[in-house]
């Protein structure tokens, strides 16, 4: 009876054992996730800066290099828009002339 009893004894106290230990892991697995979740958000989260600030660098290239391109634009379209411009034009290219003084009508409405 006594070693039936120390039988009964030893399982059950193994069965404590057991259910101790998994009961102090639980805790430990979860932390040990959750700091391994936080370093892979973390490693994420830079890659992803990285990349926008990337991103936000070649648009900022890309910006500058068209406001630098419209500012010729403009410049060249006041240039070819000039009176002496258009009437050199108009001279050559097309044979136009101003007309005399005798030719002008002046219409009154």
């Amino acid at each position: 009876m006594n070693a039936a009893a120390r039988l009964v004894d030893r399982q059950v106290f193994g069965r404590v054992i057991a259910v101790s230990a998994v009961q102090t892991l639980w805790p430990i697995m979860t932390l040990l996730l959750m700091v391994l979740l936080s370093a892979l958000l973390l490693i994420y989260s830079a890659h992803m800066r990285r990349e926008m600030h990337a991103t936000y660098q070649r648009e900022t290239r890309l910006y500058d290099k068209l406001h630098i391109e419209q500012g010729q634009l403009l410049l060249e379209r006041s240039t070819l828009m000039m009176q002496s411009r258009v009437q050199q034009v108009a001279e050559s290219e097309l044979d136009m002339v101003l007309p005399d003084h005798k030719n002008t009508v002046i219409i009154k409405v």
